[in-house]
């Protein structure tokens, strides 16, 4: 039996809705872990990526996953509360700030420079539990060619770090036939065999879905575990449930004439029209690029089986949309109108914005009331 529950958040019935689908985390972490050999961790950051971190942390760990990712100590100390026995990584931790904070809820670090290493050592008497984060070719964090160097010269240094984990991150694992994937690959093999005995990673969700010479020994969905395929535009299909599904009531129905305008900027229509007001704008997570000004093209939205074009610019609180070609007998005021989820995908409406599933699933704001089903 399905089992639907709200979070804390606004509890006004007018509120915009996030419908956080748990079996479906659930059912694409099942998918992508059946795809390795070795372990499939959980990345939980940013809220879960907006989908609710405690629920979904909760649901993955009654799954068996024993081995989450979050990108700050913050998020790390949320978990830890909820999954005491957890692993549980920080990507992102700036030691000269979170170093008390990871020692005491027992959060491991992913340093990516010397001078972290170096903090975090001085902090244990004992060896440091740590994952090291080397740099293969995106360039952001992540610890270069020479810090290897370095570090395995000083046998005293590498002598009092417990290495959890050697890992580092794909710039393009969701383009199939980039270049950079098999020399980020190379790249990486290099550095895992200096550290033969300690377990590595690689693979995020695009990752995982390139193939099993990315996953060694830990993979870190992110993305796929919300329901995204970072291949879909290649392969114009997704292996992988929809999770999330943003919508919001239809508040008014009215009727305009050839010539009359909608919204800010004065967008004018060239024919009778039948549009909605739905309550739901920029302030909840609907971006302004859902509507092209210089081309007069809307994101599609569904009401009730029907999609239908975002009108005119996208205000703070509302969105417009064209009702003309739907029935009349077919939606009622106050239905609620799906901005994305399963009739109206995330990836159509990332594509209209200019932007990635990844931007609009934690654009999603807190005024947004989120349902789970589970």
């Amino acid at each position: 039996m399905t089992k639907t529950y709200t979070s804390n958040t606004p509890p006004q019935s007018t509120s915009p809705e996030l419908v956080v689908d748990l079996g479906a985390v659930v059912e694409n972490y099942k998918t992508l872990r059946g795809l390795v050999s070795g372990e499939c961790s959980g990345v939980i950051k940013a809220n879960a990526y907006g989908m609710g971190s405690d629920r979904v942390a909760q649901v993955l760990s009654e799954e068996g996953c024993e081995t989450f990712f979050v990108a700050l100590a913050g998020e790390g100390v949320e978990i830890r509360a909820l999954l005491p026995n957890a692993k549980i990584f920080v990507l992102s931790p700036f030691l000269t700030l979170d170093c008390d904070l990871l020692k005491e809820h027992n959060l491991v670090p992913c340093l990516y420079d010397i001078e972290g290493i170096d903090l975090w050592i001085s902090a244990h008497s004992n060896p440091a539990p740590v994952a090291l984060h080397f740099e293969t070719g995106i360039n952001r964090l992540g610890l270069s060619t020479q810090n290897l160097e370095t570090l395995l010269s000083d046998k005293t240094k590498l002598g009092q770090l417990d290495i959890k984990l050697v890992m580092s991150h794909l710039s393009s694992g969701d383009e199939q036939q980039s270049r950079h994937n098999p020399e980020q690959l190379e790249a990486f093999k290099v550095i895992r065999a200096e550290f033969p005995n300690v377990p590595a990673s690689l693979a995020n969700t695009g990752g995982i879905l390139l193939g099993p010479e990315y996953h060694f020994d830990l993979v870190r969905p992110g993305i796929g575990l919300y329901g995204h395929d970072p291949h879909y535009y290649e392969n114009n299909c997704s292996r992988l449930k929809t999770v999330a599904t943003f919508r919001a009531p239809l508040a008014q129905i009215k009727h305009l004439k050839a010539g009359d305008a909608v919204g800010y900027g004065a967008t004018e229509m060239i024919e009778d029209s039948e549009i909605g007001v739905i309550l739901c704008g920029y302030a909840d997570g609907v971006m302004r690029a859902f509507f092209r000004h210089e081309t007069k093209e809307g994101h599609e939205v569904s009401l009730n089986g029907f999609n239908t074009p975002i009108l005119g610019r996208v205000s703070m609180d509302m969105i417009t949309i064209d009702l003309t070609d739907i029935p009349s007998d077919a939606f009622n005021k106050g239905d609620m109108v799906e901005i994305f989820g399963p009739n109206s995908l995330v990836e159509n409406a990332a594509a209209m914005a200019g932007t990635s599933a990844y931007e609009l699933f934690t654009r999603v704001s807190d005024r947004t009331v989120r349902k789970y089903v589970l």
